[in-house]
C-alpha cells in the first residue's frame, strides 16, 4: 500500500516540479588500461523513485531510507555493473572483447539519500570501473564503447594515439595537445543503447622510447690493438702505466729505506 501510495504521489508531483535524471561519462584511455566514471543525478519526482525504490526493495518500507539500506543499495549496484558487464562487454579493441578485462567496480551512491523518501531534491551517485588491456592501445586500429543513449561523454586518449574518425557521436569535438580528447553525445540506436568507435593510428612522433636490451651498450673489450688505433684509449692508458710506474718506485724506495732503518738500528 505505501508503495502504491509512493506512486500516485510521483505522479501527482510529476507535473508540478522539474523531473529528470542524467547520466554523464568520463573516459580515460591509458596505454594498457582504462577508467570509466560516471556521474548519475536524479532530480525532483525521479529522486523520489530512487529513494522509494531502495526504501521498499532493499529496506524497511517505512518512507525513510538510512544508512544501511544505502549500504545495501551501494552493494546491490556493484553486483547489477558486475553482472551488466559480464553478459555484455562495453568496451571492445579491434572489435573484440576477449583483450579487455573488468578489474575493479566502485560506487559511491549520494549521502543525501538518507532521509525522508518523497523529497525532491537532487541526488548525484557516482560509480567507476577500472579495465586492463592485455594489450598496447597503441597499436590498436579502434576502440568501441557501449552506452547509455543520449547521454554526454568525454574520452580522453594517450599520447602516441592519432583519432582518426569518431562514428556514433552526436555533436561530437576534439582537441588535440599532446593527446586526443573527444566530447560529445552517445547516438541513440535504441531508447537505451548508444555506441562510439574511434579509429585509431599510432603517431610515432609522440611515443615514448622504451630501453630495448639487445641495443643496450655493451663494455668495451680493450686489447693492444685497440690501444695503438683508438686516440680516445690510448691516453688513459699512458696515464695508467705512469701511474703505475710512480707506485712501483715509491714501494722500493719505501722498502729501501725500511731495510736502512733496519741496519742502523741493529748496529
Amino acid at each position: 500500500m505505501r508503495f502504491l501510495i509512493a506512486l500516485f504521489l510521483i505522479a501527482l508531483t510529476a507535473g508540478a516540479c522539474e523531473a529528470g535524471s542524467l547520466w554523464v561519462n568520463n573516459i580515460t584511455v591509458s596505454e594498457y588500461g582504462m577508467t570509466w566514471s560516471y556521474n548519475e543525478t536524479f532530480t525532483g519526482a525521479d529522486s523520489i523513485a530512487f529513494r522509494v525504490n531502495i526504501d521498499s526493495g532493499l529496506g524497511d518500507n517505512n518512507s525513510f531510507v538510512n544508512a544501511w539500506e544505502v549500504l545495501l543499495a551501494d552493494k546491490e549496484t556493484r553486483k547489477e555493473f558486475k553482472n551488466s558487464l559480464d553478459k555484455e562487454p562495453d568496451v571492445k579493441i579491434n572489435n573484440k572483447t576477449n583483450g579487455v578485462e573488468v578489474v575493479d567496480v566502485e560506487s559511491v551512491l549520494s549521502p543525501d539519500l538518507i532521509g525522508k523518501t518523497h523529497r525532491t531534491d537532487t541526488i548525484v551517485n557516482k560509480y567507476s570501473i577500472a579495465y586492463r588491456f592485455r594489450d598496447s592501445i597503441l597499436n590498436a586500429g579502434s576502440i568501441w564503447f557501449l552506452g547509455q543513449a543520449n547521454s554526454p561523454v568525454t574520452i580522453v586518449m594517450p599520447q602516441g594515439v592519432d583519432v582518426k574518425n569518431i562514428s556514433g557521436m552526436d555533436n561530437a569535438t576534439m582537441m588535440v595537445t599532446d593527446h586526443a580528447e573527444i566530447s560529445g553525445y552517445f547516438r541513440a540506436i535504441t531508447k537505451d543503447r548508444g555506441e562510439i568507435t574511434l579509429r585509431l593510428a599510432k603517431n610515432t612522433s609522440l611515443v615514448r622510447p622504451e630501453a630495448n636490451v639487445s641495443n643496450a651498450t655493451s663494455p668495451v673489450e680493450i686489447n693492444a690493438t685497440q690501444v695503438g688505433t683508438n686516440n680516445s684509449v690510448k691516453p688513459m692508458f699512458e696515464m695508467l702505466d705512469g701511474i703505475r710506474n710512480l707506485s712501483i718506485a715509491v714501494v722500493g724506495f719505501a722498502f729501501i729505506l725500511l731495510i736502512y732503518v733496519f741496519k742502523v738500528k741493529k748496529q
